[in-house]
């Protein structure tokens, strides 16, 4: 019964990851698709060398998923609200610093889920002096 369970939370976390992608995909964007594609890769290279249960790494990977797509939505919000009061130079700016906003998205969330997940059990702790 364990194992069903643990199937069905697995499928319900890659449906959150995939509805996400088609929602950035069709209410934002390519780029944050882009963006999104780009963060899962790069998480799953690297939760794959540290301990926790598969269910543990996909859950977190749909947490951040979930937390890029309201960030690019707040970013377009963002956009269109300063191209509708500063005009189109606005959205050169925003052009140019889009990719610095979702790279600290990235940074912070990797570093909080990293914290998450033990570290693997080759790494020997500190000996007191």
């Amino acid at each position: 019964m364990k194992s069903i369970i643990r199937h069905v939370v697995t499928g319900l976390f890659l449906e959150v990851i995939v509805l996400c992608l088609l929602l950035s995909f069709s209410l934002i964007n390519l780029g944050t698709t882009i963006t999104l594609l780009i963060f899962n890769l790069f998480f799953l290279s690297i939760t794959v060398h540290l301990n926790g249960t598969i269910n543990k790494k996909i859950g977190i990977l749909a947490l951040g998923n979930i937390t890029g797509l309201l960030w690019n939505l707040v970013l377009q919000y963002f956009d269109i609200a300063g191209a509708a009061f500063f005009g189109e130079t606005f959205s050169l700016f925003f052009t140019i610093v889009y990719p610095f906003l979702n790279f600290m998205w990235i940074v912070s969330f990797w570093s909080l889920s990293l914290t998450v997940l033990p570290k693997p059990a080759n790494i020997q702790p500190e000996v007191k002096t």
